[in-house]
């Protein structure tokens, strides 16, 4: 079963890639948990919700690196306008993708497809969020809590981070998915 598992997740052709995949999908799901007991007095504190968010704000830096280290590995196997093929106004693997879609299939990746669009926008996103937050921390730090700017950037991290929620489980929810249509497909063709 953990074999078959793990030939069912993504990018079985790519094991550094496949990792990185897990490790921030682990650290954006505890981002996402222990986010709802962080508090900005606590950093100077002694106490659990101390830890709880130097634990968010460490993993959050971590998220920049993992996620810059994630962009470029995405870009230097396949470029950027396989996933950002939509900013050339190029919609023909998007248009392909919903009509194979429509006929109850899944569409194969492909340059500018569906699933390559919503993964370069969702490390986009990441970063965005991570480093919005990380200028959030310095510019606390450097000029305190009543700061405007600090005010502004933890407003916009906070309003972001929505959108990396709705990513995170819907992206999750279609991976799940995929993973057990796939297995459908391979248990039929057993058959």
């Amino acid at each position: 079963m953990k074999i078959n598992l793990w030939r069912s997740l993504p990018h079985e052709d790519a094991p550094f890639f496949r990792i990185l995949h897990i490790i921030v999908a682990a650290l954006i799901l505890a981002q996402i948990i222990n986010s709802n007991f962080t508090e900005r007095e606590a950093i100077d504190g002694h106490s659990l919700e101390t830890v709880i968010t130097w634990l968010h704000i460490v993993s959050g830096l971590g998220l920049i690196v993992l996620g810059a280290v994630m962009l470029a590995w995405m870009f230097s196997q396949r470029g950027f306008s396989w996933y950002f093929a939509w900013l050339r106004a190029d919609f023909r693997a998007i248009r392909q993708d919903l009509l194979t879609l429509a006929k109850g299939r899944l569409p194969e990746a492909q340059s500018g497809g569906i699933a390559a669009t919503i993964q370069g926008l969702g490390v986009v996103s990441l970063l965005a969020v991570a480093i919005i937050g990380g200028l959030w921390f310095a510019v606390y730090n450097s000029q305190g809590a009543s700061s405007t700017l600090a005010h502004s950037l933890l407003h916009w991290h906070k309003f972001l981070t929505t959108f990396i929620e709705i990513y995170f489980y819907a992206h999750g929810a279609m991976g799940i998915l995929h993973i057990f249509l796939e297995g459908y497909h391979r248990y039929s063709a057993g058959k």
